[in-house]
């Protein structure tokens, strides 16, 4: 993208996913220094130049839920205050809990402002019960799918999607190389003499 294009999208009609508008952002931050001078040349304000620059630097499977509309641009301002491990986790709860913009601020306020860690603030403040077991086909802890479904976003799928494709891969049985393997150990154990008087039996 060069900058022409980026100041382009920025004053284009909406459409552009929140990431793709913060990788605009970014170009253009990276060549004028700050929010100001780029909302001199575009139509968004400097506040919304921000946000979106926000989404931007976020880990890449968080700015995909954002761009599915699961997170919005209020809690990724939020989400954006925290280090990254708290940053997944954090985006795994408004997901799952469904949590307001204003929850996810109290909540990064209580972390950041007062060094609380964020499972003993969500656990306080929201409720969130992170020994509870949901009703899945496997019996998954809230830790195993909250790695899954960090794992999963990264590649840009739904977590059912990626543990399905996990597991065909960790099963996958190569046929071809089982073959030449048991062909193989077949010339090995041929008998490479035969016995005086030794006769194949008819058939």
């Amino acid at each position: 993208m060069d900058y022409e294009t980026a100041k382009q999208w920025l004053d284009g009609p909406t459409g552009r996913k929140p990431s793709e508008l913060g990788e605009a952002v970014d170009l253009l931050y990276r060549k004028y220094g700050n929010y100001g001078a780029i909302a001199s040349r575009v139509a968004p304000s400097t506040g919304r130049l921000a946000d979106l620059h926000r989404v931007f630097l976020l880990p890449q499977g968080i700015r995909w839920q954002v761009d599915k509309e699961r997170i919005r641009i209020g809690h990724a301002r939020q989400i954006s205050r925290l280090q990254e491990d708290d940053q997944w986790l954090l985006s795994f709860t408004i997901v799952e809990a469904k949590m307001t913009v204003q929850d996810s601020k109290a909540v990064v306020d209580a972390v950041v402002k007062k060094g609380r860690p964020l499972e003993d603030v969500l656990r306080s403040m929201i409720g969130i019960r992170f020994d509870e077991v949901k009703p899945l086909l496997l019996p998954l802890t809230f830790e195993h799918r909250f790695k899954i479904t960090r794992a999963a976003w990264s590649k840009k799928l739904e977590w059912p999607d990626f543990s399905l494709a996990a597991i065909q891969e960790a099963t996958r049985v190569d046929r071809e190389h089982i073959a030449g393997q048991l062909a193989s150990l077949a010339d090995k154990l041929r008998p490479t003499s035969l016995a005086p008087g030794f006769k194949y039996p008819e058939e």
